[in-house]
């Protein structure tokens, strides 16, 4: 299992990359990847730009099992990248390079696990 040490992640299989002082690249981990299997769609369900911690924003579809998009943090939606619609099962071969939300937040960095601490988790 491939887990970048130069990214942050989650309890919910969601990594994030730092790319601004507050703001984010969102996108689901190798491990969640092939716990889905090959993935069929890619659905958002952000109405509004601001999510909340816990809240459901999206789904992930695959051949395993449907994946919930659970918001890590409060935070403000920059960008949704709508090019996984064309071809969702990307994802598949490189999860760290396919993100789904750009986001802003003034949360800190210690709130989510290193990759060890993910490791350690998925293990």
């Amino acid at each position: 299992m491939l887990t970048p040490k130069n990214l942050y992640y989650t309890k919910n299989h969601l990594w994030l990359r730092k790319i601004g002082l507050y703001d984010f690249c969102i996108g689901i981990t190798d491990f969640a990847q092939k716990e889905i299997g090959e993935i069929d769609l890619v659905e958002f369900n952000v109405e509004e730009n601001i999510i909340t911690e816990t809240v459901s924003w999206g789904a992930v579809y695959g051949i395993n099992k449907t994946f919930s998009l659970i918001s890590p943090c409060d935070c403000k939606i920059i960008e949704v990248n709508t090019m996984l619609n064309k071809k969702p099962s990307h994802i598949n071969t490189d999860p760290y390079s396919y993100w789904f939300l750009s986001v802003s937040t003034e949360i800190c960095t210690s709130e989510f696990l290193t990759g060890e601490e993910y490791i350690k988790l998925t293990q």
